[in-house]
């Protein structure tokens, strides 16, 4: 019997909680064995099926712990000999293509973001230098180069990239509304709950979010994922216009993300405009709230503006006019007809904005990869 090829991934994070790599592990564990060495404190119970190798960091710093991180990720990639190396984000790409330089196999390399320009980078010239010349210097080495949506794809192509589009489509859509976060979080069954879920992070909307909530009454604000700006939260929950109507809540596993998603009323996608990497990005938590029949609110910006524009499943609004966030969350929240409508586009966009649609290009990709190695 034939012996099947490997595919390893490289990765920066839980590879439990993240939905992008686990779909990519799903499609091609039909056809490859999957490996995967991550940096990070443990891998959540529910893990991708594949061999999995967890590295904790050596340090709170991200900097101090990447080089012993690639060092050792280096040595567990040798040990496989795959077929096929997935860097799946920037931060672990360095060790990826070294060790398909020494295997002398294709490289691949999952370009979430325009990385050289995100916005934790942003107004810090010299450590965003070092991220453009790292990238530049190791992406030039992959034969494959994946993202997630036709303009950041144009910046790539424009550098001399091979580039496929893979949108951060769900594998997965709800029907029926769920309690879970009001049973959590004792939220009283007439107050709507505003959702806004991801990594709590700079240019993500937390500010904007927060002050739209001590502007509207008779509504809870839920975050929903972790990040550096967890704190914040918690200190800003406690302002008296909006306290006891602020919630966090830990990150859960990516399978079990939509049911959590779905007891909510309406998302939020107020992605920032801190550079180029924000104002092109499709998040998964657009397709997601669609998947679970939540209306958004949304960034007018080019991807995020196309997508609800296209599919009717909420409004798009610019970030930066605080009052507009506000008077658009104001009239869906209170107008119970329009929240409907744009709840049964999002039910009838769902089945369209799926993985399924992106997973059969994903595995020829690979599959052209190993043929032609």
């Amino acid at each position: 019997m034939e012996l099947r090829k490997r595919v390893c991934f490289t990765f920066v994070g839980d590879p439990g909680r993240d939905s992008r790599l686990r779909r990519f592990v799903s499609t091609l564990s039909t056809s490859f064995d999957i490996s995967i060495v991550a940096l990070a404190e443990q891998a959540c119970d529910d893990t991708p099926a594949a061999e999995i190798v967890v590295l904790p960091p050596g340090s709170r710093s991200l900097r101090s712990s990447l080089p012993t991180f690639w060092r050792k990720a280096s040595k567990h990639i040798l040990r496989w000999k795959p077929d096929v190396i997935i860097a799946a984000d920037l931060y672990s790409l360095s060790c990826a293509a070294r060790a398909a330089e020494n295997l002398a196999v294709p490289l691949c390399y999952d370009s979430r973001e325009l990385y050289s320009d995100v916005a934790a980078l942003h107004n810090r010239p010299l450590t965003q230098r070092f991220w453009t010349l790292y990238e530049r210097r190791y992406a030039r080495r992959a034969r494959k180069i994946f993202t997630v949506n036709e303009s950041i794809a144009k910046e790539l192509r424009a550098r001399g990239y091979d580039v496929v589009v893979l949108r951060n489509l769900p594998d997965g859509f709800v029907h029926e509304r769920r309690t879970l976060l009001r049973e959590t979080l004792g939220i009283h069954p007439d107050m709507p709950i505003i959702l806004s879920q991801g990594g709590v992070q700079r240019g993500r909307g937390v500010d904007i979010a927060l002050r739209a909530i001590r502007e509207i009454e008779h509504a809870a604000l839920v975050f929903l994922g972790d990040g550096p700006l967890r704190e914040h939260i918690l200190r800003s929950a406690e302002h008296p216009d909006c306290r006891g109507r602020v919630h966090v809540v830990r990150a859960v596993p990516a399978k079990q993300l939509l049911a959590w998603t779905c007891s909510a009323d309406i998302g939020l996608c107020l992605v920032e405009n801190l550079g180029r990497s924000y104002y092109l990005s499709l998040p998964n938590k657009l397709f997601e709230y669609i998947a679970a029949g939540i209306p958004v609110v949304g960034s007018d910006f080019p991807e995020i503006g196309r997508v609800l524009h296209d599919t009717e499943a909420g409004i798009a609004v610019s970030p930066d006019d605080f009052e507009a966030v506000v008077r658009t969350l104001r009239m869906m929240l209170y107008d119970r007809e329009l929240r409907e409508k744009f709840r049964k586009n999002c039910l009838m966009a769902a089945p369209k904005l799926q993985w399924s649609t992106e997973e059969n290009l994903l595995l020829s990709s690979v599959k052209e990869l190993t043929l032609s190695a």
